[in-house]
């Protein structure tokens, strides 16, 4: 199977020792998800994305899209590509007066630029396959397990 799955976030998890941000990438059809680990700045950037938050100034992602749309561009799909050394690789398809650009990105910044776009998000069908597990239902909230993260973060946590 080399077909793409198209997903959608289901969530954002942390790691219960190390509070690692753990992105779920859902495919509906199949109740499994992808697990990727992302960083802290990243995820703040997805939720923000999730729950619609807009800024008076643009941030790093919302910038991007504001370059890329100056430009006659859109971005057509965001597809999870690779596994590396246990690093995942996205693709960023971008399409513009000159035709498809496929920009290379770490999946988090990606996966940002699409929930901001409403761009769909897919994963390399035998990478979903090979790496993704059931989705566990538990009693745990952890969208507010996030928020409460959150709310605790200070600029000092980014140095």
């Amino acid at each position: 199977m080399n077909k793409n799955i198209i997903v959608e976030v289901n969530s954002i998890r942390l790691e219960e020792n190390t509070e690692t941000p753990i992105m779920l990438l859902l495919d509906p059809s199949s109740q499994k998800v992808l697990p990727i680990w992302i960083g802290t700045i990243e995820a703040v950037s997805i939720a923000y994305a999730q729950e619609g938050i807009k800024h008076q100034r643009p941030q790093t992602h919302d910038l991007i899209i504001d370059i890329i749309e100056s430009l006659n561009g859109t971005i057509d799909e965001v597809i999870i590509s690779d596994l590396q050394d246990n690093t995942y690789f996205a693709e960023i398809v971008i399409l513009g007066d000159q035709g498809k650009v496929s920009l290379s990105s770490r999946p988090s910044d990606a996966i940002a630029l699409a929930l901001r776009t409403d761009t769909t998000i897919s994963v390399n069908g035998d990478l979903f396959l090979n790496n993704s597990i059931d989705l566990i239902h538990d009693k745990t909230n952890e969208i507010e397990e996030f928020k409460s993260f959150l709310e605790n973060i200070e600029p000092e946590d980014f140095v």
